[in-house]
């Protein structure tokens, strides 16, 4: 099967080539039938002809059609007409009425505080080029608004990457499980955040190669690996220099290819490496002398070795050198000598960065490099303390907040804190969103957004390397608009269209093919690829075989055209630069910090979502059932709490209510608990990111949300109880700030009715 005119559909059916758009290293390309007659979409599927989707979806995305067609959505803009906050109430106005009323702020904020006191905040609630990052970009460039950091998932990683090997990456998974014989999953619980490279592990497995994982928990996958290394938390950085120790002391390391290919290693081996001895390594990372061992010499006995990290390695204090430590494993034994070896996070590097991005953002359109950033991680004390990512005192504070792709109030970590800025009635808020989300609440203006079978784009896969097109199957439901057309009508509101030849006349299909135009120069997994082709068949394998992608040939794209393990640029920032292992903050070793607080969290993506999207999907949200948190047997016994109890998670900053799950073989001092739980259906109406800081990685700018420290306790019903009518119904209580609005601020409110409300609104409050 080439094409989707080869997939037999009934009369009266069409098929359709789409991409998913979410935030996975999959990217699959899916066939959607549609009813020609009613204009419906009526069934989702895999693209038996793609390599790596392979004409199956996982769990989350075979619901894409019950996630379209919800009643959540939004679907007609509206605006706030009572206070803000949960239960905050809206009424349908019109487009136009909305648009007049966001850029007669934009207009206003601008002439009485400049415009860097308007704040952009968006991120990965769709991942094509042109809803990520396209149309948007050009309006801000224009307007000179405050500029965004978009840290808060993947950057620590990305410039560990960036300051070794530059914007290289190895092969991906699926290209490697045909020849690695060792395949280690560090950090990587692939068979719920990446289902569909499950199928080339099982396969190299039955070819005999060995599956490895490295996590602190025990997961989906850890269960279906040959071997499962459990280091402590927020230790990896010490296991890989204990292992590159252990190799290099028995002389199995490569020193043709380090002298040849790598700037540094000298240095690493004189003067970094004998610091971790066995005995040092186990310590610090609770893994016994002689799995270190074991492990540094299974991995040294092939250079057909591959390792697969995740993104989950990324979210700790001291997140960039344990990057830098395990991507440097394959230098020592000459792992990329060989097709399928290597170590590396994905390949968002090339596949993203590579993009000609001046010509689709348009940065010439406007001084903005010069306006202060918010570090959208950062994003409760910049609107709470006026901060901004230098930690200089922004004035004016951010007056006016764009909230698009993202869910601030339920995402960002210290989310109380977030809140707290949301809510000032000084700030106006914008929310551009499929659904009513938890940021929705605080908002002046709501805006309806689109689905991807409502819109067009190109899609580059982080985790494979396929470029995907998308094109609308349906009709934009209600009054939906997608990103790119939003901003178009934002710019003609603001007179931007003069002056700026056709930055917001350019449609779609014209910014994709542009894309397309230009790469094959700048991009060599671009070369040879073009619309026609890509639009015909819905995905392009790029092109990995470029010569210019012969690294070993013609060096790495780095300053020295080697692979960096000495970075000058790190040394630059204050950071060692040579691979370290740093005690992580709130974290392990943090000892002072443990007496209070003994319980490391690490918020995991969960089975049943992606991080805050498909939780208005009714089946998948009872699948998922209820919020959970993984304690260890002996952790749980010493507080008295039993499977299923209710228990509290608390620290200074806030806490959450989860479920127990007693877990056998989970580390002591380690819990587990969903990342972006939706707050509305979370007992006490926030989730684990109530507990976090907002504390950046040694670098990269990135989020700690696993340096966190917590107790935890059964949770008392009658103190809840109290601290939920409290939180209701006090001075600043929801209920109350109605009241006082109504004009009716002396009128008694009862529990009952407190309750009544609040279940109303927060379904999962009082639960």
């Amino acid at each position: 099967m080439k094409s989707n005119e080869k997939i037999k559909v009934p009369k009266g059916f069409s098929s359709h080539h789409v991409c998913c758009p979410h935030d996975c290293p999959d990217t699959c390309s899916m066939i959607v039938t549609r009813d020609d007659k009613t204009g419906k979409a009526v069934r989702i599927q895999g693209d038996p002809t793609h390599p790596v989707t392979k004409g199956y979806l996982c769990n989350k995305v075979n619901h894409y059609l019950d996630l379209v067609y919800n009643e959540n959505r939004v679907l007609y803009p509206h605006k706030r007409i009572g206070p803000k906050g949960p239960g905050a109430a809206f009424e349908r106005i019109s487009w136009e009425e909305a648009l007049d009323t966001v850029t007669d702020n934009f207009k206003d904020v601008i002439e009485h505080f400049g415009s860097e006191a308007i704040q952009p905040y968006s991120y990965s609630g769709t991942l094509g080029m042109l809803g990520f990052w396209s149309m948007d970009q050009r309006f801000w460039n224009k307007m000179e608004a405050g500029r965004l950091i978009q840290s808060i998932c993947i950057y620590a990683a990305f410039y560990a990457n960036l300051y070794t090997y530059g914007l290289a990456n190895g092969p991906s998974l699926q290209d490697a499980s045909d020849e690695a014989e060792i395949i280690i999953l560090w950090g990587s619980n692939l068979v719920s955040t990446g289902v569909h490279a499950v199928p080339f592990i099982r396969q190299a497995k039955e070819r005999g190669a060995k599956i490895i994982t490295i996590d602190p928990r025990k997961t989906r996958t850890t269960v279906m690996s040959d071997w499962h290394i459990q280091p402590r938390p927020g230790t990896d950085a010490a296991l890989a220099l204990g292992v590159m120790k252990e190799i290099v002391d028995n002389n199995l390391h490569d020193i043709e290819f380090l002298q040849n290919y790598t700037l540094g290693w000298k240095e690493l081996i004189e003067t970094k490496l004998p610091k971790y001895t066995l005995d040092n390594v186990e310590k610090i990372t609770g893994v016994s002398k002689e799995d270190i061992r074991k492990f540094a010499h299974e991995y040294s006995s092939t250079r057909k070795t591959h390792i697969r990290a995740n993104y989950g390695v990324n979210r700790h204090s001291n997140s960039g050198q344990m990057c830098r430590a395990i991507l440097i494993l394959p230098c020592i034994t000459g792992a990329w000598r060989e097709a399928c070896g290597g170590a590396g996070f994905g390949n968002l590097e090339e596949m993203w960065q590579r993009f000609n991005l001046k010509s689709l953002q348009r940065p010439d359109l406007g001084d903005r490099a010069s306006k202060r950033a918010v570090n959208m991680v950062q994003i409760g004390r910049a609107l709470v303390d006026n901060l901004d990512a230098k930690n200089n005192l922004m004035d004016p504070p951010i007056k006016s907040l764009f909230v698009y792709n993202s869910d601030p109030a339920n995402c960002a970590p210290n989310s109380n804190r977030v809140r707290e800025g949301l809510i000032r009635d000084d700030l106006f808020v914008t929310v551009h969103d499929t659904f009513w989300t938890e940021t929705c609440n605080y908002a002046d203006i709501v805006l309806p957004a689109d689905t991807q079978l409502e819109r067009t784009d190109l899609h580059a896969a982080y985790g494979h390397y396929h470029y995907s097109m998308n094109k609308p199957v349906i009709e934009p439901l209600g009054e939906s608009v997608r990103n790119t057309e939003l901003f178009r009508l934002l710019a003609k509101k603001m007179d931007y269209l003069e002056d700026t030849d056709n930055a917001f006349t350019q449609t779609d299909e014209e910014m994709i093919r542009d894309i397309l135009c230009d790469e094959g120069e700048s991009n060599p997994l671009m070369e040879g690829i073009t619309y026609e082709e890509i639009e015909k068949n819905g995905w392009v394998r790029a092109c990995v075989h470029s010569e210019r992608r012969n690294y070993l040939k013609n060096g790495w794209p780095t300053r020295s055209g080697k692979i960096e393990i000495w970075s000058e640029k790190l040394k630059k920032e204050g950071q060692d630069p040579l691979p370290t292992h740093i005690p992580e903050i709130e974290g392990q070793e943090d000892i002072d910090q443990r007496k209070k607080y003994p319980i490391q969290v690490l918020s995991t993506a969960t089975h049943y979502f992606i991080g805050n999207s498909f939780q208005s999907v009714d089946r998948l949200r009872a699948m998922m059932s209820r919020p959970t948190v993984e304690l260890n047997p002996e952790d749980a016994k010493e507080r008295a709490i039993s499977e299923g109890d209710l228990c509290r998670l608390y620290n200074d900053r806030g806490e959450t209510f989860a479920y127990a799950v007693i877990i056998d073989g989970l580390i002591s001092g380690v819990c587990g608990t969903q990342k972006q739980y939706k707050g509305s259906n979370t007992v006490g109406g926030v989730n684990a990111n109530a507990l976090n800081s907002e504390l950046l990685t040694d670098f990269g700018m990135s989020p700690t949300f696993y340096s966190c420290l917590v107790q935890i306790e059964k949770a008392d019903p009658k103190d809840l109880k109290k601290k939920l009518l409290t939180k209701w119904s006090g001075k600043k209580g929801y209920v109350k700030r109605w009241r006082e609005m109504e004009g009716n601020k002396n009128i008694k409110i009862s529990d009952e009715e407190i309750i009544n409300y609040a279940k109303k609104n927060n379904p999962g409050i009082f639960d």
